[in-house]
């Protein structure tokens, strides 16, 4: 699976494990036993975490699984200076995206039998690219917690986790479907593909973002090379029929260009979420500060996805929105402060623009979410599974008349977390705050539409929906 963080304390024998035990107390003993004995003769050990990358190409939170069996284990045995390495597997195309994007459409998972398994050996042969492995900075710990301490194991989890997805590389088909679905469902010609990546990865190299080797000097002079086996795995479509060759996300693939573009979607964040906050500067009321009024934005959209991505705490994290403008615009709080309207001098400074790639089919998932809440709260009656069914036929019925941009905002874990959200802020509390929640998401989708409109205006040659909006 693409981006799969796999986490290392180190290899030397194989024992085999079965895969589910969570009723037998006694293997579960047994287990736990074994695995405190290996860390008491200093055994290496590797696994691999479960829940680390969703359907969706995204890291999700992790399940402690063998984890905490480990820490307990070593806690004790007594042991000390535990080290664990993060270690990312990852991959240039995964034979079992399209499988996952049919999962998410409502389709269920198809049963594994000995024709599946023939059928899916012979796709093997198909080239798919590159593996990329590359290892974290060790999570180390002078002494395991006590394995009561549930916020201890979850933090050390975390940690790991996130070092595993900072040294996931971005690969050529991630960035390539990040251009293509910033322009989607417009095609884009070779130059605009090169002159976007070109942007994402000297972008990407500004800020210490691990590129894999196709990022070399060169790579231009082989876009068509790097673009086939997008292109024989049916994710983008090539026509070249008119005077310049132009490649577009292939019809009904838009799910899956976008698990390859969530595996990279984490090094945007911090971005997306500043373009947006700009964007909101410029629509403020007079009562409020500029400045107060961007770091309110910040908070909310933070508030807002927080069962999406992992944060650093809020300080943190606005420290690495306020570093990330300073590269490109080192005084851009003085120019709020001078001026509210300042702020689409200062986004109109910023490239590439990510927001509406990063934001977008969150945003859209969640509107859908509230407003099949708005009008069938009595059918859902507190029911997650009904509510995502809904969501799933809602969000067929929203694409088709196009008010979504693309059938990757419809997906069973997308709405899961939009239920999330909804329950997170007590169902919106009221009728008028489901309301407001519902205007405040249209808000939004508004804004990451006008800064993609903005991101193609900076290629030129606009389309007559893209000077249709109004402020541009």
């Amino acid at each position: 699976m693409s981006g799969i963080p796999r986490f290392l304390i180190a290899a030397r024998r194989r024992h085999f494990i079965r895969r589910s035990f969570q009723d037998n107390e006694i293997y579960k003993l047994s287990l736990k036993q074994y695995i405190g004995y290996l860390m008491e003769k200093r055994f290496p050990m590797t696994w691999s975490f479960e829940g680390t990358r969703s359907r969706l190409g995204k890291l999700m939170p992790p399940k402690y699984g063998l984890l905490k069996y480990v820490l307990e284990g070593a806690h004790h045995a007594g042991s000390q200076d535990i080290h664990i390495i993060p270690v990312s597997v990852s991959y240039d195309l995964i034979r079992d995206a399209e499988e996952y994007a049919r999962e998410q459409s409502g389709t269920p998972k198809a049963p594994e039998s000995i024709g599946w398994l023939i059928r899916y050996l012979r796709s093997l042969a198909r080239p798919m690219g590159r593996i990329h492995v590359d290892f974290g900075q060790p999570v180390c710990l002078p002494i395991a917690p006590d394995p009561s301490d549930q916020l201890a194991i979850s933090k050390i989890a975390f940690q790991v986790a996130v070092e595993a997805n900072r040294v996931t590389p971005a690969t050529f088909p991630a960035v390539v479907s990040t251009s293509l679905l910033g322009a989607f469902p417009r095609a884009l010609t070779e130059a605009e593909i090169i002159r976007d990546v070109t942007v994402m990865t000297q972008w990407a190299t500004s800020r210490s973002v691990r590129l894999s080797p196709d990022f070399n000097l060169h790579f231009a002079d082989d876009m068509q090379s790097l673009l086939s086996n997008m292109i024989k795995e049916g994710i983008i479509t090539a026509f070249d029929g008119g005077p310049e060759t132009v490649y577009g996300i292939a019809d009904g693939q838009a799910p899956i260009a976008s698990f390859y573009r969530n595996t990279i979607v984490h090094f945007f964040l911090s971005r997306a979420v500043a373009e947006v906050a700009l964007l909101a500067v410029s629509e403020k009321s007079k009562e409020e500060t500029a400045l107060a009024c961007f770091w309110r934005e910040v908070r909310a959209l933070r508030d807002l996805f927080k069962f999406e991505f992992f944060y650093p705490d809020s300080q943190a994290f606005e420290t690495q929105i306020n570093e990330e403008l300073c590269l490109e615009v080192p005084d851009w709080q003085n120019q709020l402060c001078e001026n509210a309207e300042n702020s689409r001098k200062i986004l109109n400074a910023l490239a590439p623009k990510l927001g509406h790639v990063a934001l977008t089919v969150f945003a859209e998932a969640y509107s859908i979410g509230a407003d099949v809440l708005m009008r069938e709260a009595n059918t859902i009656n507190g029911d997650q599974a009904a509510f995502v069914d809904l969501c799933m036929s809602f969000g067929k019925q929203a694409y088709l008349q196009r008010r979504i941009s693309s059938e990757a905002s419809i997906g069973k874990l997308l709405f899961a977390n939009s239920w999330k959200a909804l329950m997170n802020r007590g169902g919106a509390d009221s009728d008028e705050g489901l309301a407001q929640y519902a205007n405040d998401l249209n808000h939004l989708i508004r804004r990451l539409e006008v800064i993609r409109a903005l991101s193609i205006a900076e290629r030129g040659g606009n389309t007559l929906r893209d000077v249709a909006r109004e402020t541009i």
